[in-house]
């Protein structure tokens, strides 16, 4: 009895750790997630469609991952694509994000800002901004930039990474003043407390009409801890402060840590399935 108990045990323990590898591997990568949330103004009939990437980090080539990716996001018809950094890793180029980018119709307008990543592997700012504006997309370098859509005022402003790149708040909303709907989108969620502080400081020295009304923030970089076991992510990345997915802060603006997409350092996910995130914004 005990020798066939130790044998049962020993095949289900080899299952639960191939199920984990396979998971971990493949499914939690490829068998990504699709996070709908309604924002903005409650009972509102118009709508705007926001679709947030970010984390994608490309390396040398594509997998069908990423082209299962792209016609997830054609699909859902977006208004507009949020990328919030670190489309290319460390050691990846170009290349694939340009693929991936012409993947996407083009007509959709799309805005994106720089990661820890996207400074360090090595393709130039001016390669950024060229692939970029070749695919109907805006790099946000400490600017904002206002779409209209649904004939309503859509404000985004973007910053750059407060690891590796020289964030500026202030420069980047410069010139702009209250806005009924105004998005922030950073790459670490960290970086919103330092936004914030200097969002109340600011708007103490203006009047009404012109105090800043930030109301969602979007960011990445945790990839949701990419390794958890029973909730808990044992490493983090560099300056991810307590912040692992989700949404945050207890008023607007309200901030949403997205898991992303890809994979650093190890190539796998387990417990912090990929995400790709849809805001149906109420304007």
């Amino acid at each position: 009895m005990d020798k066939t108990i130790k044998k049962w045990g020993t095949i289900a323990g080899a299952a639960a750790l191939t199920f984990a590898f396979v998971d971990a591997v493949w499914l939690e990568k490829y068998f990504f997630e699709v996070n709908t949330f309604d924002i903005g103004k409650k009972g509102s009939g118009k709508k705007v469609r926001l679709l947030l990437l970010t984390d994608l980090h490309f390396r040398k080539r594509l997998y069908s991952r990423h082209y299962k990716l792209a016609n997830r996001v054609n699909e859902l018809k977006p208004d507009l694509v949020l990328i919030a950094g670190d489309v290319v890793d460390e050691t990846g180029t170009a290349a694939p994000v340009i693929q991936f980018l012409r993947l996407l119709q083009y007509n959709i307008p799309k805005v994106a800002i720089m990661g820890n990543h996207d400074h360090k592997s090595g393709v130039s700012l001016k390669a950024y901004r060229e692939m970029y504006r070749s695919n109907n997309c805006t790099l946000l370098m400490n600017e904002s930039k206002c779409f209209t859509i649904a004939g309503e005022r859509v404000m985004i402003t973007g910053l750059d990474d407060f690891i590796e790149g020289k964030a500026s708040f202030s420069q980047a909303v410069e010139g702009v003043g209250r806005e009924e709907n105004h998005l922030l989108l950073i790459h670490s969620p960290k970086q919103q407390e330092t936004v914030l502080k200097q969002v109340k400081q600011m708007n103490q020295l203006r009047n009404d009409e012109e105090k800043l009304n930030l109301q969602y923030i979007f960011a990445g970089h945790n990839h949701g801890g990419q390794i958890r076991i029973f909730g808990f992510a044992p490493v983090m990345p560099e300056k991810s402060g307590h912040y692992v997915n989700g949404w945050y802060n207890a008023k607007s603006p309200y901030l949403y840590v997205s898991k992303g997409f890809g994979t650093s350092t190890l190539p796998f996910r387990f417990g912090a399935r990929a995400e790709l995130t849809v805001f149906d914004l109420g304007v």
